[in-house]
């Protein structure tokens, strides 16, 4: 009898779980961002913001993890890793195309505008403070 009742609950929460999805308690950010970006290096140069496009791909293995592709508007192909927990955004140290990234954002409650507030050390005693709005 009580093995017949474990598989029942085993059954039974098989089912609850296959109702749910991935979206419901964990969006998908994965696709293509249009990036209005404010460097304090680059001001002058571009009126204050840049705007492009970015494009973030969500890690096979962990759902948590992202690639941000183009970041710093550096090119296709280059990217930095981010982990989101939540609403936060953790951009950890990493070297990319001579640069260290490390910074911090969010995404907002509807998940469809990502902010992200980092710098840019080129390793020679200049380092980009940078706001970043991502929005789709």
């Amino acid at each position: 009898m009580k093995s017949i009742s474990k598989l029942t609950v085993l059954a039974c929460m098989g089912l609850f779980l296959a109702g749910c999805t991935l979206e419901e308690g964990n969006p998908d950010l994965a696709g293509s961002w249009t990036c209005t970006e404010t460097s304090e290096i680059f001001v002058k140069s571009t009126k204050g913001t840049s705007v492009y496009t970015v494009t973030l791909q969500r890690d096979a293995a962990n759902f948590d993890k992202y690639y941000i592709d183009n970041f710093y508007k550096l090119g296709n192909g280059v990217r930095v890793a981010v982990i989101k927990s939540g609403y936060l955004i953790d951009l950890p140290k990493q070297s990319l195309d001579g640069f260290v990234f490390e910074g911090s954002g969010e995404v907002n409650e509807t998940f469809n505008i990502i902010q992200l507030y980092y710098t840019a050390d080129d390793g020679g005693g200049v380092v980009d403070h940078v706001t970043a709005e991502y929005a789709r």
